[in-house]
């Protein structure tokens, strides 16, 4: 057997190779292309050197920084929300947390501090890119991540351990969910649903007032006595003013829920609140808050779904951020039964029947419904006749008579979108390449020759093209109607065929509202009532892009704390700086006056997560890696970078002085 090769000597030798190659390009271009002036061997060894170092960063080798095997290099230090909370004595886990990291720092760690969240997988690809081997996480493990954060080390092939040193957290409750919905008609109750959720510790036992309570409720033993469980209170507030206080039972699975309804609720916008009255380790998950419109006539974008797709959760974003409307979606979930869609941070709400949907669908301005069949195109004539645009998804050529559309049954096969005929709608689609976009599903053959055709397609990407998307004005009501399924492919895939999934929706709703009927839903508006606490304040300014907009902002005592004029860009949309949390007014300024309120969150559900498992978090370095302990990569170094400008600064210097350019 040949001896393995030696990694020293062959890292020596292509450092050797590299550095005789940029010494002999450097001595070419100074001894053969320049002239020659006094001092150019030292002009070249200045070249050489930046040449040589500027190699060694692109090719980024280990280097040994003096550390040894055992040593630990590095500790993160999870600065979310939940280390604020109080252990067994009283005390904030915080200060344990920092009385760990000074104890690491002072045996020669290096601190990496996240506060992104609970979100700790970043911080360890960080930390290994910076050369690390071993990383000690310094958290109370309720991590909103933790299968991302062992993924990364494995994937990295980075040591990862949890500091036992951390205290735990005393027993805390805190109210997971609290759903409202948006709006309420006049003269309705507002119906609602309240949650409550706690956990002992770093156990996942149920937070109960007494030890074992929790199993007691369930388990009664030989006795047969069962203990009741706790009662929580929860207060329900409108404007600062009690209405209503819930009395919820604490179950053994930690969980509780009640519906409530509060009725008498004076029109306009309402500060709808709910407090847990209880004290215990955490503050910032026991209050919640929702601004509730009573009484108004809500006019935006509705989505409807009639059976189970990935378009809705695509499609309604990309609607609400084109056209500037409020937007909300629903999905069925049972005869007769739709639940309102949710995404990021918005909560869900009560799901509705088929009554609630067919009014909130004769209030909105513009109607997207999805999977139509012959029975649900029965319901969408009905609901949907007041709507001024409607945008359909047929399931088969019955849906499609929604539309006002006469198309046959789908033809299956890949469908390639093959051109973009004259519409109102082509000058969104000129330069884009349409043909590298992901394949639709089956085409349904339009029957009628009422024109309109936005998009074309040819199955398997030749043959005769059919229509895949159509638009229809019929002087009174715009509609559009998608002959081809599986747009949402597109926005699954990064680059070109996102773009085009955003590019084609957004033109699409545009157009539908580009009318003065819609204008209702023009002005300035943040992105949501309710805002999470240490966020920039996202806006939307539809109708108002390119101009100037000011924008005043003040506190729930009147004091302004914003005071600006913005210019909005083309997309419309633009942010402000993170507020404090609390209840604010906004006053914006442009063709019109828009006035309006907001809220800043102080919940944070870090405490109602489950801390997980240390097993879980620990992750044994590779074993290709396990000899490198002490090194870092080149280029996470300064000297390196020292050394190019230094070289690079004395050529120039030198050049100027021998007379060169």
């Amino acid at each position: 057997m040949r001896p393995a090769p030696d990694p020293l000597a062959s890292s020596l030798i292509l450092a050797l190779a590299v550095l005789l190659l940029a010494g002999g390009f450097c001595g070419w271009t100074y001894y053969r292309r320049e002239f020659a002036v006094r001092g150019r061997l030292l002009l070249t060894l200045a070249r050489t050197l930046a040449v040589a170092a500027t190699a060694g960063v692109l090719w980024n080798p280990d280097v040994s920084t003096g550390g040894g095997p055992g040593s630990v290099q590095w500790a993160i230090l999870d600065a979310s929300p939940s280390m604020a909370a109080l252990d067994e004595g009283g005390a904030p886990v915080e200060e344990s947390a920092a009385t760990r990291v000074r104890a690491l720092e002072s045996a020669g760690a290096r601190i990496l501090v996240a506060d992104g969240g609970s979100r700790l997988a970043d911080a360890v690809a960080t930390a290994a890119e910076a050369g690390a081997q071993e990383v000690v996480m310094v958290t109370d493990r309720r991590l909103a991540d933790p299968v991302s954060t062992a993924s990364a080390a494995r994937r990295l092939g980075v040591g990862l351990s949890v500091d036992e040193g951390v205290a735990g957290a005393a027993p805390n409750l805190g109210l997971s969910r609290f759903d409202v919905p948006p709006t309420v008609a006049p003269g309705r109750p507002l119906e609602g649903r309240v949650e409550i959720e706690g956990w002992a510790g770093d156990s996942t036992t149920a937070v109960g007032s007494r030890p074992g309570a929790a199993r007691a409720s369930v388990d009664s033993g030989a006795a047969g006595a069962r203990l009741p469980p706790e009662l929580v209170s929860v207060v329900l507030a409108v404007d600062g003013v009690p209405r209503r206080t819930l009395q919820l039972p604490l179950l053994p699975g930690g969980t509780s829920s009640a519906a409530f309804v509060l009725e008498g609720l004076a029109p306009g916008p309402r500060r709808v609140e709910a407090r847990l009255e209880r004290s215990d380790a955490f503050s910032l998950d026991d209050r919640r808050v929702r601004i509730v419109d009573v009484g108004s006539e809500e006019s935006g974008v509705l989505l409807a779904s009639f059976a189970p797709g990935w378009e809705p959760r695509f499609l309604l974003p990309v609607l609400a951020q084109a056209t500037g409307l409020p937007a909300r979606g629903y999905l069925r979930t049972g005869p007769g039964r739709f639940q309102q869609m949710t995404g990021g941070r918005t909560p869900p709400s009560e799901s509705v029947d088929a009554a609630g949907l067919a009014r909130l669908m004769g209030r909105a301005e513009l109607v997207v419904a999805m999977e139509v069949d012959g029975a649900a195109q029965e319901f969408l004539g009905r609901a949907a006749a007041g709507a001024r645009g409607l945008v359909v998804f047929p399931a088969d050529g019955a849906g499609a008579a929604a539309a006002g559309v006469a198309a046959g049954e789908p033809q299956e096969g890949e469908w390639y979108v093959s051109g973009a005929p004259p519409s109102p709608i082509s000058g969104e689609l000129v330069g884009f390449a349409l043909g590298r976009l992901p394949p639709l599903g089956g085409v349904m053959p339009l029957l009628d020759q009422g024109g309109g055709v936005v998009l074309e397609a040819r199955r398997g990407g030749a043959g005769t093209p059919r229509p895949a998307l159509v638009l229809r004005d019929d002087g009174g009501r715009r509609r559009a109607a998608a002959l081809a399924g599986g747009f949402w492919r597109w926005a699954f895939r990064d680059g070109e065929p996102v773009e085009g999934y955003r590019r084609l929706w957004a033109a699409v709703g545009g157009w539908m509202i580009t009318d003065e009927r819609f204008r209702g839903g023009e002005g300035v508006r943040t992105a949501g009532t309710v805002l999470p606490r240490g966020a920039p304040v996202g806006w939307t300014a539809r109708g108002r892009e390119g101009q100037e907009v000011g924008l005043t902002v003040a506190d729930s005592a009147g004091v302004s704390v914003l005071d600006s004029t913005l210019a909005v860009p083309p997309s419309g949309a633009f942010a402000t700086p993170p507020l404090p949390p609390g209840p604010y007014r906004f006053r914006a300024e442009a063709a019109d006056t828009t006035i309006g309120v907001f809220e800043v969150e102080s919940y944070s559900g870090d405490m109602v997560r489950r801390p997980v498992p240390a097993a879980e978090l620990t992750v044994a370095p590779a074993r290709d890696r396990a000899a490198e302990f002490g090194k870092r990569p080149l280029r996470t170094l300064p000297w390196p970078y020292l050394v190019v400008l230094g070289a690079l600064c004395c050529e120039w210097t030198g050049r100027r002085r021998a007379g060169l350019r």
